[in-house]
Order: structure tokens, then C-alpha cells, then sequence
């Protein structure tokens, strides 16, 4: 076993959450060794009947036990209220406000159990004129910034997983960690605000500071000819990184173009680009697949996420890897 697995034993979790963001948080607590008791409404989380993500379900719910509960009923309340009694921590995804309606708001369940940690996950916070909306990760990854800069002279491109669902569950569990160190010292929880749309500028923050100190300046998004994506002769697209100079010259001397290392920062990126592009176009991806693999030059597959997915095993733990003394 490694030093991770037991860290949280003995530590209660109730989970009051659906889709992706507190299942994730809740799940990397499992994983570190929490008890989960995820509460559903009657039918169960909907991300149950969401294809395609339902596929990815059992990942994020595997090990908790599960009960169905009507919170708006006075025996689920109840039944709630009898959990926190013995809970360390309660993740709440739904929307800010909903179980404070039901008579089940954190400052109640705290009365009840003064050392709860009550977490709540929700959009744009518990305070603010956003509270209320709605929103899904499109929504967050939209407002702060990042989707406007996947476009490189066209259309935005829509990330291919839950960028904002899989950060705010981590913002979450990293926030619930530190406040576990301090109920340490205190003897007593708190309430903690974890804001999707936060959790996902804070994402952006190096690029904010750019944009501040650099107006104008274009993000890493393929603007430079040394860090973007190239086509193989058989459709296939290979990831050039090579930003530093040591990298770029090993990557132009593997490509057979010695003569570009020195127009690495021509003003004419196009054109560079357009240079790379050809030779790049000439092979077929496993053969530049094979040049590269043992060559220190930062330049990778660009793999399906079939391929990815084989790679190794499939979690939603930490993917951290620990050793004790």
C-alpha cells in the first residue's frame, strides 16, 4: 500500500451531489482512505442517464455507499440530519440555497455538529449576482477566458474533457484538506465556497498576469511555430514543444532541416510554420513516432484517447504515487 491510501481513515464524507465536481471531490477523498456516503435523490444522480458521461458513472461512484433520500420530505431531512451528526465533512453540489429551503443550511447542521466541515460546490458562489444561474463547464471555461484562447485564427475549440467539472473537484478536496489541518487545532469546521467559475479562472491566472503585464502578447496556442501541432502524411498530428533553443535545434536537426534552427524567432511565424508543415506532412506518424521516442526534444503523439486511455490504469484517485519511511 502507499503512505496516501489511509491518510483520511476514519473520516466521514457525505456526499450531497450529481453529476461530475463533488462526486470527483468525494471520490479523491475516498481514495485517501474517507468514508462516503452519497445521498441521491429518489432515481438517483442523473449523470446515471447522461450519455455519454454515464460510461464514466461507476468511476466517479465506485466504493460509497449509496442511499436514495427525499430531503424535502421530513423523514429525509432527518435522515440527513442524523448523518452529519456523525460526519466529518458534507459536500454540498447543489445550488446555493436549495437544502438551506429544505431547513438543512449549513449554519443548522452545524449547530447539530460543530466540527462539520460543510463544503459547498456551486457555479458562481454562494454570494454574488451569479449565484442563482445556471451554468454547465462550457459556461465556466467561456467566462474566464480560456475557450477565446483555443482559437488560433478561427473557431474557439471545445476542450474534450470537463476542464472546469475535474478542477473544481480538486480545488475542493485541496480547500477540505486544509481545513481538516486546522479543525486540528481548533476543534471546530467552517464552511467552504468553492466556485466553479473560480476554480476555472484560476486555471487562467499565469495568463491573466500576461495579459497584464504583456497586453497583446498571444498565449502558447500555436501563434509560434515551435510550440503547436503538425499533420503527418497520414492524417495523423504530432506535438512540437520545443521552446527552448537546445530543443528546437535537436528538433529541426531530426526533421532534416538544419537550416531553420536559426529562424526560430522570425517574425514571419507563418512561414516557419508553413516550412515545418511540409516536411512534417512527408512521413507517416509512426515513423516520426519512432524518431522522436528516444529523443530529448520535447515533441510527443498527439494520442487518441483510446490510446491514452491504455497507457495505464484508469483512476480517479489522486494520481499521485507515495511512500511512507
Amino acid at each position: 500500500g502507499t503512505m496516501l491510501e489511509q491518510t483520511l481513515s476514519g473520516i466521514q464524507v457525505i456526499e450531497v451531489a450529481t453529476y461530475v465536481p463533488g462526486p470527483v471531490c468525494t471520490q479523491i477523498l475516498r481514495g485517501l482512505g474517507a468514508e462516503v456516503t452519497k445521498v441521491s435523490r429518489p432515481g438517483g444522480d442523473p449523470l446515471r442517464n447522461l450519455p455519454p458521461l454515464d460510461a464514466a458513472y461507476e468511476l466517479f461512484n465506485a466504493g460509497k455507499r449509496e442511499i436514495e433520500v427525499d430531503l424535502r420530505s421530513a423523514a429525509g431531512a432527518a435522515t440527513l440530519r442524523d448523518l452529519v451528526l456523525g460526519a466529518d465533512i458534507l459536500v454540498d453540489g447543489l445550488r446555493p440555497g436549495a437544502l438551506e429551503r429544505m431547513g438543512l443550511g449549513a449554519s443548522m447542521l452545524q449547530s447539530l455538529n460543530p466540527r462539520l466541515i460543510y463544503c459547498a460546490l456551486s457555479g458562481y458562489g454562494l454570494s454574488g449576482a451569479d449565484r442563482e444561474r445556471a451554468g454547465h463547464d462550457l459556461d465556466f471555461v467561456a467566462r474566464s477566458g480560456l475557450l477565446a484562447t483555443t482559437a488560433v485564427g478561427g473557431i474557439p475549440a471545445l476542450p474534450g474533457t470537463q476542464l472546469a467539472d475535474m478542477v473544481t473537484g480538486l480545488t475542493a478536496v485541496t480547500a477540505i484538506l486544509a481545513a481538516l489541518q486546522a479543525r486540528e487545532r481548533s476543534g471546530i469546521g467552517g464552511i467552504l465556497d468553492v466556485s466553479m467559475l473560480e476554480a476555472t479562472r484560476w486555471l487562467m491566472t499565469p495568463w491573466y498576469e500576461v495579459a497584464r503585464l504583456r497586453p497583446g502578447a498571444e498565449p502558447l496556442n500555436g501563434s509560434q511555430a515551435c510550440y503547436r501541432v503538425y499533420r503527418t502524411a497520414d492524417g495523423r498530428y504530432l506535438a512540437v514543444a520545443a521552446l527552448e533553443a537546445h530543443f528546437w535545434a535537436r528538433f529541426c536537426q531530426a526533421l532534416g532541416r538544419p537550416e531553420l534552427v536559426a529562424r526560430q524567432h522570425d517574425a514571419d511565424q507563418a512561414a516557419l510554420a508553413a516550412a515545418l508543415a511540409a516536411t512534417i506532412a512527408e512521413r507517416p506518424f509512426a515513423e516520426w513516432h519512432q524518431i522522436f521516442a528516444d529523443l530529448d526534444a520535447c515533441v510527443s503523439p498527439v494520442l487518441t484517447v483510446e490510446e491514452a486511455a491504455a497507457d495505464g490504469v484508469v483512476s480517479i484517485s489522486l494520481p499521485v504515487t507515495s511512500r511512507g519511511r
